[in-house]
Parts: C-alpha cells; sequence; structure tokens
C-alpha cells in the first residue's frame, strides 16, 4: 500500500529563508509526524562546532568561524533551548551566516534544503529553490506503507537517535519516503529523496539513563514495528531533544522512474494489458522528462520463417492501427525492415529527413511523429521478439545521447517481453492440450514415466527408442448424439441456396433485356432455366459443382458487367452482391443457417458431456475423448491399468455405465430444449453400445490418439462403426430415431444388467411409453445384434 500526503504551500517571504510562523504552530505540526518526547529548538550544538573551527588551519573556515562567534558573542540570547520566534527574527542576518556555515551561498540559490525543529515536518528556514517547489499545487510526500505503519516508523526512527547517542549503538533507521513535485514547464512528475541530517541534535537525559542491557537492545533491534515497546523501553519522561534537523531534497527522478519501471515490468501480464502499457508509457516519459514522449511496444517474431501470432496478443506499437504487421516483405526498405534485419538500435533524427521514405514512415508522420528511437528485443539466440519503439513530435528530441540511458531499458523490456511471450505460449499449450490432442489428465503420468525414461537413454548415451504405451483389460463405454436427418438437411440447404441464386440471377438478366440487346444474356437466360428444372429429388453433389462454376464463372460476372454499364441496373446489382457469400461467391443464406445451427448444437452437446465427464471424473479418473462431427460420439475407457493410484471396481464400471445412461437422457431433455432457438431446428437421435468384455488400447504416435490393440479388439471397432447405420424391421425402419436412446448389445446378460438401469430411469421419470425389444437386420460380416430402445420424457 502507498500512502500519499498533500503538502501545504508555504507562504512567500523575502529571501526565502525565514519562515514566519509561530513555534508553537511548528510544534504541533502534523500529528502523523508530532513526536511524544519534547523537542526544543537550539543552536547550541552548531556553536560549539562553529566554535572548535574557530583554531582551524583552513583560512576560509577560520574566518567564517570566527566571524560568527564574534556575534554569537554579542547574541547571547541565541544560546540555550528557543521558544521565541522574535529572537529568530531579531538576529535574521546571524542566521543567515550560520546556514551558509552548512550550505555554501553560492548553491543556496539551487539547493533544496530546510531547517526544522528535531523530528518535526514543518520548517523554521527554507532556502529559495526550496520555497518555489513547496509553493506549487499537487505536491506530496509518498510512503509505501500504511498511516499506521508510517507512524511507527517515525517513532523508531526517534528510538534509534537515542540508542546511538546515548548507549553506543550503532544504528540508521529512516522512514521511507518521497517528495513528488510537478515540473511546471512541463507538467511530469519530478521525484525528489529528503536526506536528513540529526548532527545537529543532542538528545538530553532527564535524570538517570534507564538501563538497557544487551538482550533488550536485541529486543528492541528485532522489533521495528512495535513502537509501543520502544515507548516504553526508553520513556518520553527521561528522553528530551535539543537542536534542530538540516534535510535536503536531493533529485532521484531518473532512478525513481527506472526503479519504478522495474517493479511494474516484473509483473508476468506487465504487456498483456493495454492500461498497463499506458502505465509504462508514463513512466519512460517521466523517465526522460519529454511530455510529449510516445512509447510502442509489440511482439515481433523475425526472421519470417519463425513468425507466429505473438504480435497479435502483444501489439501496441505506434502503427498498431494502421499496419495489421510490422513484419511482412511489403514493409521492405522501411526503418522497421532494416532495424529487424540488423537487430540493432536506430535513431531517427527527422523522419521527413529520409530520402527515400516507405509507406510505413509516411504513416508516422501522419500521425504527428518527426523523430523516433527504434530498439530491437532479441532472444537469447539472437532473434527479434520484439520492437521498442519511442517517438517525439519534435525533430531531433531523440537522439544518439539517448541510447546509453536506453540501453537499460530496453533490457527490462526485453525481459517483461519474454516472459509474457512465454505466459502465452503455456496458455496457448494448454489450449491445444484440451481441445486438440488426446493427453488425456488420466493418462498423462504413463507419458511422463515415458518421458523420463527416454531423458534417462539420452543421458546414458543410448539411442533413442520410441516407447510403446498401452493398457490393458479396459471397458469401453460408447456413446453418440447424432443429428437425424443431417445429409438431407445439409443437401436441401444447398440446393435451396443455389436456386435462390438462380432465380435472382434470372430476374436480373430478364429486367436487363428491357434494356440492352446483348445475344449472350438470352443464352445465359436459357441455362439458367436447364439448371432450375432439376427437381429435389434428383439432386446431388454432381449438379452441385456445376450450378457452383456456372454462377461463379458465368452468370455473376455478367450480372456485374451489365450493372456497370447500366445505371439502371445498379441498384438490382448492389442487391444480388450483397447476398453473396465472400468466400464463395454463392447464395449462402439456408446453408448458413444449417451450418449454424449444427455448429451450436454439437457445442451444446459437447459442452454438456465435458461437463458431466468432469464430474464422474471426480468419482474415479478415466479417458474420455469426444469427436464432433453431425452431432457428438464420445468414448470412455475405464480400468486399472489406466490409474496409477486409484483402485478400480466391477462397482465403479456399473456406476460409470448407469450415469452414462442418465447423461443421455439428460442430453435429449438439453437438444429438445436448445433446438427451439436455432435458426434450423434440429433433432438428435442417441445411440448406446454396451460392449461389455474389456480390450487393450494402444497410443498411435502417427495419429496422436488412442486406439484398439490386438486382432480380436479391432471387432469393436468395427461393430461401433456399423450399428450407427443399423436398421430393423427388414431395413423399414432406422435403429436410431428422433428424441429416442438405442442401446446395443451383444449377450443376453448384457441385457439383464442393462435392464436393472432401465428400471431405474423409468422410477426416476426419464422414459415415456413402452421399451422396446429390437433385433438388428443383419450388418455386413455381423448377425445376431440386439436393442433396447425407449423414447425420453
Amino acid at each position: 500500500m502507498e500512502l500519499d500526503i498533500l503538502v501545504d504551500t508555504l507562504d512567500d517571504q523575502p529571501g526565502g529563508t525565514v519562515v514566519s510562523q509561530s513555534l508553537g504552530e511548528i510544534l504541533e505540526g502534523s500529528a502523523l509526524f508530532s513526536t511524544p518526547y519534547e523537542t526544543v529548538f537550539s543552536l547550541d550544538v552548531m556553536i560549539r562546532r562553529v566554535e572548535e573551527l574557530t583554531d582551524s588551519a583552513d583560512f576560509g573556515a577560520r574566518f567564517i568561524a570566527r566571524e560568527i562567534m564574534r556575534r554569537i558573542d554579542n547574541a547571547p540570547e541565541l544560546r540555550g533551548p528557543l521558544k521565541d520566534p522574535g529572537v529568530l527574527e531579531k538576529h535574521a542576518d546571524l542566521m543567515d551566516l550560520l546556514m551558509s556555515a552548512m550550505v555554501s551561498p553560492i548553491d543556496r540559490p539551487t539547493q533544496l534544503f530546510k531547517v526544522s525543529i528535531p523530528f518535526h515536518l514543518r520548517p523554521l528556514f527554507v532556502s529559495p529553490a526550496l520555497q518555489r517547489i513547496m509553493g506549487q499545487k499537487d505536491v506530496c510526500y509518498s510512503f509505501a506503507c500504511d498511516m499506521q505503519e508510517i507512524r511507527r516508523s517515525y517513532l523508531v526512527m526517534i528510538g534509534c537517535k537515542i540508542l546511538q547517542e546515548c548507549y553506543g549503538v550503532d544504528v540508521d533507521f529512516t522512514a521511507p519516503m518521497m517528495l513528488t513535485v510537478p515540473d511546471p514547464t512541463t507538467g511530469l512528475k519530478r521525484f525528489y529523496k529528503p536526506m536528513v541530517t540529526e548532527d545537529y541534535i543532542e538528545v538530553v537525559v532527564n535524570g538517570e539513563l534507564p538501563e538497557l542491557s544487551k538482550a533488550d537492545i536485541r529486543r528492541l533491534l528485532h522489533s521495528i514495528h512495535d513502537a509501543d515497546l520502544w515507548m516504553r523501553m526508553l520513556p518520553t519522561e527521561v528522553f528530551s531533544f535539543r537542536g534542530f534537523h538540516l534535510s535536503q531534497l536531493h533529485e532521484v527522478t531518473v532512478e525513481e522512474s527506472l526503479s519504478q519501471l522495474k517493479h511494474r515490468l516484473i509483473n508476468r501480464d506487465a504487456v498483456l494489458d493495454v492500461d498497463r502499457v499506458k502505465e509504462l508509457a508514463e513512466l519512460v516519459r517521466l523517465h526522460f522528462q519529454l511530455p510529449d514522449l510516445q512509447l510502442g511496444l509489440s511482439a515481433v517474431d523475425f526472421p519470417l520463417e519463425r513468425a507466429i501470432d505473438h504480435e497479435h496478443r502483444i501489439r501496441y506499437n505506434l502503427l498498431a492501427n494502421s499496419v495489421d504487421r510490422l513484419v511482412s516483405p511489403r514493409h521492405a526498405g522501411s526503418i522497421y525492415e532494416r532495424v529487424f534485419t540488423s537487430g540493432e538500435m536506430m535513431v531517427v533524427d527527422d523522419l521527413q529527413a529520409i530520402s527515400s521514405p516507405t509507406e510505413l514512415e509516411l504513416k508516422l508522420i501522419e500521425l504527428g511523429h518527426r523523430s523516433m528511437l527504434l530498439a530491437p528485443l532479441l532472444s537469447k539466440d539472437k532473434h527479434v521478439i520484439g520492437l521498442l519503439e519511442l517517438a517525439s513530435p519534435v525533430p531531433f528530441a531523440l537522439n544518439s545521447f539517448m541510447e546509453d540511458r536506453f540501453q537499460e531499458i530496453r533490457g527490462l523490456f526485453r525481459t517483461a517481453l519474454e516472459r509474457s511471450r512465454e505466459y502465452i505460449d503455456n496458455r496457448v499449450e494448454a489450449i491445444m492440450r484440451d481441445q486438440y490432442t488426446n493427453l488425456h489428465p488420466t493418462v498423462e503420468w504413463r507419458f511422463t514415466e515415458a518421458a523420463f525414461n527416454i531423458l534417462k537413454r539420452q543421458e546414458e548415451g543410448l539411442p533413442e527408442v520410441q516407447e510403446e504405451i498401452r493398457f490393458r483389460k479396459v471397458f469401453p463405454l460408447y456413446g453418440q448424439a447424432d443429428i437425424v436427418g443431417s445429409s438431407t438437411l445439409r443437401n436441401t440447404a444447398i440446393y435451396q441456396d443455389l436456386f435462390d441464386n438462380l432465380r435472382a440471377a434470372r430476374f436480373f438478366l430478364v429486367r436487363a433485356l428491357d434494356l440492352v440487346s446483348f445475344p449472350i444474356v438470352n443464352q445465359v437466360i436459357m441455362s439458367l432455366d436447364r439448371h432450375l428444372s432439376v427437381g429435389m429429388d434428383e439432386f446431388d453433389s454432381s449438379h452441385e459443382i456445376r450450378f457452383s462454376e456456372f454462377i461463379q464463372q458465368q452468370v455473376t460476372p455478367l450480372i456485374r458487367l451489365l450493372g456497370q454499364q447500366l445505371p439502371e441496373l445498379k441498384e438490382l446489382m448492389d442487391g444480388y452482391n450483397a447476398d453473396l457469400n465472400e468466400e464463395l461467391g454463392l447464395f449462402y443464406r439456408v446453408r448458413r443457417d444449417y451450418e449454424r445451427s449444427v455448429g451450436t448444437l454439437n457445442q451444446k452437446i459437447g459442452d454438456f458431456l465435458a461437463e458431466r465427464d468432469q464430474a464422474t471424473q471426480r468419482v474415479l479418473p478415466h479417458y474420455f475423448e469426444k469427436y464432433k462431427t453431425d452431432g457428438v460420439e464420445y468414448e470412455v475407457y475405464a480400468g486399472q491399468s489406466l490409474l496409477k493410484r486409484h483402485k478400480f471396481s466391477p462397482i465403479h464400471l456399473r456406476n460409470l455405465r448407469l450415469s452414462q445412461l442418465v447423461d443421455m437422457c439428460e442430453l435429449t431433455r438439453q437438444v429438445a430444449k436448445v433446438s427451439q432457438d436455432l435458426p434450423m431446428p434440429l433433432r438428435t437421435a442417441q445411440l448406446i453400445f454396451a460392449y461389455t468384455t474389456p480390450l487393450d488400447i494402444r497410443f498411435r504416435m502417427d495419429e496422436k490418439r488412442f486406439d484398439v490393440d490386438g486382432d480380436y479388439n479391432v471387432r469393436y471397432e468395427i461393430l461401433k462403426k456399423r450399428i450407427d447405420k443399423a436398421t430393423i424391421n427388414q431395413g423399414s425402419e432406422r435403429l436410431t430415431q428422433a428424441g429416442m436412446i438405442s442401446i446395443v448389445y451383444m449377450q443376453d446378460k448384457d441385457a439383464e444388467e442393462y435392464q436393472d438401469y432401465i428400471h431405474y430411469l423409468h422410477q426416476s421419470g426419464y422414459i415415456d411409453g413402452a421399451v422396446e425389444q429390437l433385433v438388428l437386420d443383419p450388418l455386413q460380416s455381423v448377425n445376431g445384434l440386439r436393442a433396447i430402445r425407449f423414447r425420453v420424457k
């Protein structure tokens, strides 16, 4: 937590040194920085220091010291505690002379210093330069902690002075603070660090000095956050202070802005958020004290053969709104291409002085940039991974003299960009593993073992051998939710769009005949009529290809030609073009509705199955994989060989099979609900293959997926593919029907097990009507399959 405290402006005073303010007000000060110890302004320590210089071998020091002491002897009221502000005002000249002993008169107009009562914030004397700063608006002290911690640190700091003076403990403790001042010319912040001198303060012990053992002192030094302990062990009634503080401000704008840059760039997403990048840009302006400086930052992959999509995620370069990619053959010869090729920083004093500017330089000038500094960010292997840009509207504002100061910033941004790119890569890898590969978490342990085995062989100098990954005696659970009549629906959608396209074209060309004599129009209309005579029942893929080519190659070019030549047809042509899909060059309305409906439904089904699988994974880890086609099919493998730590049992298997049935019922209901809101209503038929014999599976490295292992187990894959098209009643009816679940099985014992599950479904209100017991028509090389079918309520 950071705390900012605004500073009240100081009254203007002639000479800018003595502030006309009562000592009572000064003693009150701020409650945050008030001290429970008695503190009195005194010049005694200072006078003793000056008195020692009267015998100095240095003539200048001896001369000034003797003159000060001569005047001090004539003003005995300046010795001892000074509680009357009138005394200081009476001897203002002598006070100025004393100040000269601490700060050179030559430096006083520019030095930022003040004198104050010990451990009080408000000043008694202020230098002219500090007077000007404190007189500005929005000046504030910043602390890197909350108010209570500041108060505790302040009291401990006072205690450290007591330990140092009275107990000989060499300890240096100050409350960290920073003064922030807006520059009146640029409006940018400037940072100043206070340096407090306590050499002119003495600790006064009232009565006996409290005895502190080494253990007591260690306890104090180990309890710097316990101010109450310090107050108890160093009582306020025993100790008081006399003298004054000399505080000086040293500008640390460059160091502080660099420190804040480092702090912000440590964050993993420092360059992934536009607001964070804007904060970085402001800090860079502070660092160089250039208010109009613009910062650009972008991930880049150069050379081109290394290019991936980092630039799309980290893209805050100066031309981001007008140029898609900075790395492109189109930008050959630009300052960007030269920087990427050389890998070296480039300073452009004036963009308008470039003799042969490319499109990029002209765009930069159009944006108001004149001078630029471009720094490629390089990876450890010296490839360009990013670009840092600085730009100013002032020619020569950015020049070669800034390169050294820019180098450290360049390194910070390179590190931050590498970290952000790595973070993105990890995220992308996680997404790819989740959506595009089959390295399922349940079996990941086995792949890790194989990787360690490969690493071990490498370390032993043995040839690398690809280890086969198998899992034996696993039980498959296969299911699918197939969109009913998907082939017919797709074919109908294609037919409808093509015929709408042909009709719109004919309407246009018939209108054109009234306006122009163009024989080819008659020829095309005749061809159109021939195509339009094809009925839906005879339309097939060959017609689709022929009709599409006819529209793309003959019809649309003719319409555009006539529309451009005849103003009367322009509105009709625009309407026709608006209905064309940009990529296909064909009407695409009905097909778009179909594909959107299929995509939406598949996504809903996939999400539902993934969500339900997560729930069952918590009961027992298993392998799960789903595929999207016209619908979704999925496969579950469960068994002891898949598990590294868990125990598999027949109860787990029965639970999985019942869960599959319940999930398919719920899925059927979900589809019915979702279908109402689709552009083209769709229905699904659900199928489960109750294959109860365990089998072996093997990971196929060529396809990056699991497959059954062994000739006997291949029979399962064959059956799974063929039951999808199974029929009953001598081919008069498809087994799978909309809104229904069909369970295909091979053995009577399988039917008995699933009858128990169906009884549960019936009692739970999932089944509508009677449960059918069916015999499937013979499939290719497969006979004797049976099925249970019911409608979901």
